[in-house]
């Protein structure tokens, strides 16, 4: 029988970080103030995951490219993200000195969330701010016995100095509007990311934002740098990744389910994408 994707669970981390990780792993949280401790295996290139808990990241170092739900982001040394639950991460390049700090979250007031992921590019204060929060989570998570209720605490605290700073942020974002092209761009992102496993057309995307295809295309590639077909090829090549890392479904039934005529066009489509063949992709 099938199996249905598997999301990254906090055991699962566990078993990545090894035994010898140091760092505070349970079924209710993890937290980990440098992930280069965990060495490579913790963070993969090409490789997207689910993550079944909110996360908050810091960049202390280095550089990465990523793609969480489909939407691209570069990753730099200062910066911190909020990552909501049951979202999709993939890093796609990443630099020798590329660190993060992490923790998870689950069952915050629901006026502390984010419903999507949102990145700060943090000034000198805002970022020693969010370290006295990180070094403070740190020590409360290190007392035994553990007390939850504590380490929630200071997240819902942290996770409201961060609305605070997005609230400032998008103030000051009103005195410069975004321009029409990149309303279309976010626009056409939410899009991709929640019709491209069965919708591959671009004229399916144009109906949708009322413009034609042609127009459409241009201003997708002047906001981003790519074509259409590029994003929508990135979201079906990240859900068959999903599916031949996270579960035991055929290739034809995965080829099925991304809408794909037939499993042989499939394979040709994932081979010229990646360079492998989903069964070389999936016995990696």
């Amino acid at each position: 029988m099938a199996k249905k994707i598997e999301n990254l669970t906090l055991r699962e981390v566990e078993h990545l970080a090894g035994d010898d990780h140091g760092e505070y792993v349970g079924d209710d949280l993890f937290m980990a103030m440098s992930a280069r401790k965990f060495g490579k295996q913790f963070l993969q290139t090409g490789q997207p995951y689910r993550v079944d808990d909110g996360r908050v990241m810091r960049v202390l170092s280095g550089h990465a490219h990523s793609i969480i739900n489909m939407e691209p982001h570069d990753l730099q040394t200062g910066m911190l993200l909020v990552v909501p639950a049951d979202s999709v991460f993939e890093i796609e390049e990443m630099d020798d000195e590329f660190d993060i700090q992490t923790f998870s979250y689950r069952e915050l007031p629901k006026e502390t969330l984010f419903k999507e992921c949102t990145t700060f590019h943090l000034n000198d204060d805002d970022w020693q701010l969010t370290d006295e929060y990180f070094r403070l989570l740190w020590h409360t998570v290190k007392r035994q016995p553990l007390s939850l209720s504590s380490v929630r605490a200071l997240q819902t605290a942290l996770l409201s100095e961060l609305h605070l700073i997005r609230n400032k942020e998008n103030a000051e974002r009103k005195r410069r509007p975004i321009s029409r092209q990149e309303d279309i761009f976010h626009r056409f992102t939410a899009l991709v990311n929640e019709h491209a496993a069965r919708e591959h057309a671009i004229a399916f995307y144009a109906d949708r934002l009322c413009l034609t295809p042609n127009h459409l295309g241009s201003v997708i590639r002047e906001v981003s740098g790519q074509t259409v077909m590029q994003w929508i090829h990135r979201h079906i090549i990240q859900q068959a990744k999903l599916q031949l890392k996270y579960s035991d479904l055929p290739v034809w039934q995965i080829a099925e389910s991304l809408n794909f005529p037939n499993p042989s066009f499939f394979s040709k489509f994932f081979k010229r994408e990646t360079g492998m063949t989903p069964a070389e992709y999936r016995n990696r």
